[in-house]
């Protein structure tokens, strides 16, 4: 069973460490961990509509120009659409397995912790289709998000559209904090640990988390 994580250098440190361990802790359970990168995304035909559209609609909402980091949001999606894999699970490098072993997905996109896309699952169709998604539903709905937000990346997308995307059934959003995954707090037990820069604060520190964890 393959996971995909999506890395592009934008000078942040300690990158490398992070995935090798991210690939570490996938291996373990039985998993083939995969990284993709911008390459990868711009192999879609979808690349430049994408390119185009998420810079034009974070700029109408925000009235900022996006960074790099954000952009590197949407094109990961993009970039798991190129992929030969009838289904397959994607992981921000930063969701470390502890213990979750080989899972059949879900037959339908499925986000794992709700507006939060660390874990998700899906075929490479339902990847693209939620591409054409990112650009259509928030075009739809822009001037609404102009009021609800003043940042938008692909979690505030989720976040401020997924009753849009739940009632059109285009993909199932659940979170089970208990019982699959968490983010990361001291002795958590759940099968994966989502070691976010929010709760760790800096890569050095989450690295360290991670060892321990693994260890």
């Amino acid at each position: 069973m393959k996971i995909y994580t999506y890395y592009q250098n934008i000078n942040h440190d300690l990158q490398k460490e992070l995935i090798d361990l991210w690939k570490i802790s996938w291996s373990r359970q039985g998993y083939e961990p995969i990284v993709l990168n911008l390459q990868d995304a711009k192999k879609h035909s979808y690349f430049e509509t994408l390119d185009t559209e998420m810079r034009r609609i974070f700029k109408e909402i925000t009235n900022k120009e996006i960074a790099e980091y954000g952009m590197s949001c949407w094109f990961r999606w993009l970039a798991y659409a190129t992929q030969a894999d009838e289904k397959f699970y994607v992981s921000d490098y930063d969701a470390i397995n502890v213990n979750f072993p080989i899972t059949e997905p879900s037959n339908k996109l499925h986000l794992m912790d709700a507006h939060v896309p660390c874990f998700a699952s899906g075929t490479p169709k339902q990847f693209e289709n939620l591409c054409k998604k990112f650009v259509e539903v928030s075009n739809q709905r822009i001037d609404i998000l102009k009021q609800q937000t003043d940042h938008y990346h692909d979690q505030e997308f989720f976040a401020y559209n997924s009753e849009e995307l739940t009632n059109h059934r285009s993909i199932i959003m659940t979170r089970d904090r208990n019982k699959l995954l968490s983010p990361y707090i001291k002795d958590c037990l759940t099968p994966i640990i989502h070691f976010s820069h929010f709760r760790c604060k800096t890569n050095s520190n989450r690295i360290k988390l991670i060892k321990e964890i693994l260890s």
